[in-house]
């Protein structure tokens, strides 16, 4: 009974940031309502074309709070490229070394999420190829040329410049997968700001990679990591398709 009540409490006094949140969605034009389980909002674009989540963490790696983007990406089937700040490259490599040292086989458990995953399927693109970026952010992919194409350009520069002005220094990361883009980071308050700035952000790197999705069309490519660990169970994305 008690539990019932804070949840309905909880409902009714709202959550620090949603007014003035909701206030830039709705400006905006975009369409803003409560998480389902009332701990986060959600801010879907008002042309379908991205879906923005605020609220618990989905990701080990990420402490309390985090800020989820998706969108879409129209062709590019079998596309695998993940660029993440360095600081969390470095952990969960770091992290996915000694779980598969531990455990001494070569299955790594059902939390393992893909990004992970891929570190140990997929090639490291080299520093050469990161240009301005080198030092501040690494990426693993499948075909890597795609990956090096999708951080050069526009991307390059915007993430650059966000290294150099952003105050944080918190886990960022970028993940195409099955026809889709997903930006993950750290977010302990909903902020308007901030959320403006990573959805510029966003949108630079989800024009860059429908670019890349245009020109690489891997038909049929299936992930490696099928066949030697089972899909990750630690808040999985939704699967692809028109965000609603």
């Amino acid at each position: 009974m008690l539990d019932a009540f804070k949840h309905w409490f909880s409902r009714r006094a709202g959550l620090p940031g949603e007014r003035a949140l909701a206030d830039w969605a709705h400006a905006l034009g975009h369409h803003f309502k409560r998480s389902r389980d009332a701990d986060g909002f959600i801010v879907e674009a008002h042309d379908g074309s991205w879906r923005l989540e605020w609220g618990p963490s989905q990701r080990r790696y990420i402490q309390g709070q985090e800020l989820r983007l998706r969108a879409p990406l129209t062709g590019g089937a079998g596309l695998q490229m993940l660029l993440l700040t360095r600081g969390l490259l470095d952990l969960l490599e770091k992290q996915v070394f000694e779980q598969y040292t531990q455990e001494l086989q070569t299955r790594i458990d059902l939390a393992t999420p893909d990004e992970m995953r891929w570190l140990v399927l997929h090639p490291k693109l080299p520093a050469a190829e990161l240009h301005a970026l080198r030092g501040h952010y690494g990426g693993v992919g499948q075909p890597l040329e795609a990956l090096a194409s999708w951080v050069s350009g526009p991307l390059g520069t915007a993430l650059a410049e966000w290294a150099a002005r952003s105050s944080s220094s918190g886990p960022l990361l970028f993940i195409v997968q099955r026809e889709r883009l997903t930006l993950r980071t750290a977010l302990p308050r909903p902020d308007t700001q901030p959320i403006a700035e990573l959805l510029r952000l966003f949108e630079v790197a989800r024009r860059e990679a429908q670019r890349v999705a245009a020109q690489w069309h891997v038909p049929g490519m299936e992930d490696p990591a099928a066949s030697l660990w089972p899909h990750s169970a630690d808040g999985p994305d939704t699967p692809a398709g028109p965000v609603r």
